[in-house]
């Protein structure tokens, strides 16, 4: 008894001997190999198999069986034919012994004027499609019928479209031999045809190069001049561009070096260079800004007028003196940068008067009269008998603690940074940060304040005020910039004003809202 197994030969299932099976698939493999370079090998074996599929089928339903046995494989491949055959030459033999087979009706939809019914019935009954078609006129103008039949025969008759329908259509045998003949005439046909395209279309493509390099021509100038124009526009933009730049650069340099000595600009970060370093700096500063403002300006002048501005020895000047600048930009700031290496600090404690309530309000003007300065014992110079306070520089911190007894005071601690820890404690020692006690009214200044020539280092003062057990206090809504730890808002409606007063209470866990429920029986 053999063994039988089950293949899959285009959608449809067999029951094969095992045996057979073997002869079955050496025999694919050699198809396969065969015509694994042809253009088109995928679609020839797929018929190939679809043939073998049909004839499979046929021989089952011939002998009422359902396996396929070795004998039936050998007799299907033969009539099939091998690949060895297609060392005989078949170019002598008669073309009617090629055509033995059976026509089957197709529509030839490589030879149709509408659906390739005509063609199709040419081939069927072995003459020319264009008597066919002749008939088919004919019956259409004299009877009426030739179109009706025209259009039953479209809708009822298949369309070949595989190769193997092809040459039913034709009544060629369907074997190895055939779909390689098939093949062959497809190839040269293509082949032909592209050979006739090419020789009419190579005078239409002369004239389309023609056109085409002359469109091409004539556009390339076209475009050189609108790029032209563009890019006089573009170099006579930057050109207004770089020149405005460049005189405000040299306005302020001028400005900077000479308004009012220079001591006025103390602001951040002109407030971190310290004076005997402000005129290198920003005289390098300006060669950073006005060289490169300068050679774009030439560039574009030479892009402008499409000539050359400059020698090769002004552009090495420049270059010397922007490097000149960028040296001495690259010292300065490494010096004041070893101004913050260090840091400082020291603390200054001041006693207040006890009130069981301080109402805490916040100074926020930015100068000392002169009075003012020897009441707070500030000695130098400042001009005009005013000491400036900085704005937007040296953070002020405050915080509120509950004191170990019945005494109020506040601390004051100031940092600084400095070169060494000398430079960073002089530093520190050199801010100023004052309050004024009226009564119950204390006034926290909102600004360090410096002498006017004092560089930005880092300055920083924590200011904390201590209070007894259950003092009650009203800040201010301006205090709530400096305060820490405590936002002054959670004691307040949502929709209240930012100057609105709160009032807290000092518990011994810190500062309460008086208005929080929690510290109610707290005196």
């Amino acid at each position: 008894m053999n063994k039988t197994i089950i293949i899959n030969i285009n959608g449809i299932v067999f029951h094969i001997e095992e045996d057979a099976y073997e002869i079955l698939r050496s025999y694919m493999t050699e198809v396969k190999r065969h015509f694994a370079y042809s253009t088109d090998n995928e679609e020839i074996v797929q018929d190939i198999e679809n043939r073998l599929a049909e004839m499979f089928t046929e021989r089952l339903t011939e002998q009422s069986k359902q396996v396929i046995v070795q004998q039936d494989v050998v007799d299907i491949t033969a009539r099939m034919g091998n690949v060895n055959d297609f060392d005989v030459e078949f170019d002598d033999q008669p073309f009617n012994e090629m055509r033995t087979a059976h026509r089957s009706l197709f529509r030839d939809p490589e030879d149709r004027m509408i659906g390739g019914v005509c063609s199709g019935l040419g081939h069927y009954f072995d003459i020319e499609a264009k008597w066919v078609r002749l008939i088919a006129v004919l019956a259409t103008i004299l009877w009426g019928t030739g179109l009706i039949v025209y259009l039953i025969l479209w809708m009822v008759t298949p369309r070949a479209k595989t190769r193997a329908d092809r040459m039913a259509m034709k009544g060629e045998p369907i074997n190895l031999q055939n779909f390689k003949r098939n093949l062959d005439e497809e190839i040269d046909a293509l082949q032909q045809n592209l050979n006739q395209a090419g020789t009419q279309l190579r005078p239409g493509l002369n004239a389309t190069e023609d056109f085409l390099r002359e469109a091409g021509d004539r556009t390339g100038t076209f475009l050189t001049k609108v790029l032209g124009i563009i890019f006089k526009i573009v170099g006579a933009f930057v050109i207004f561009v770089c020149c405005s730049l460049l005189f405000s650069s040299l306005l302020g340099l001028l400005f900077i070096m000479g308004f009012f000595d220079g001591h006025e600009l103390d602001t951040f970060p002109f407030n971190v260079i310290n004076p005997d370093y402000q005129s290198p700096i920003y005289f390098s500063a300006a060669i950073l800004i006005v060289i490169p403002l300068i050679a774009l300006i030439l560039f574009a002048l030479r892009v402008l007028f499409n000539r050359k501005i400059t020698g090769k020895t002004t552009s090495f000047a420049l270059l010397i003196i922007w490097i000149t600048g960028l040296g001495i930009a690259v010292f300065y700031g490494a010096k004041v940068g070893s101004e913050f290496k260090s840091e400082a600090r020291y603390e200054q404690q001041s006693l207040m008067k006890a009130y069981p309530v301080y109402h805490i309000k916040l100074n926020k003007q930015r100068f000392f009269s002169k009075n003012d300065s020897l009441n707070y014992n500030v000695t130098f110079n400042g001009r005009n008998g005013k000491v400036k306070m900085a704005s937007d520089i040296g953070e002020i911190k405050l915080y509120v603690e509950r004191s170990d007894d019945s005494t109020a005071f506040i601390v004051r601690d100031f940092s600084a940074r400095g070169r060494d820890f000398e430079s960073a404690l002089r530093n520190a020692q050199k801010s100023g940060y004052e309050f004024v006690q009226a009564d119950s009214i204390l006034t926290l200044d909102k600004y360090l304040h410096f002498p006017p020539q004092q560089a930005y280092r880092d300055q920083e003062v924590k200011v904390t005020l201590k209070v007894p057990l259950n003092t009650r206090l009203i800040f201010d809504g301006e205090i709530n910039s400096i305060i820490r730890d405590i936002n002054l808002r959670d004691c307040l409606p949502e929709d209240s004003e930012w100057e609105t007063p709160s009032e807290w209470i000092m518990t011994t866990t810190g500062l309460k809202c008086v208005n929080d429920s929690s510290n109610e029986g707290i005196r």
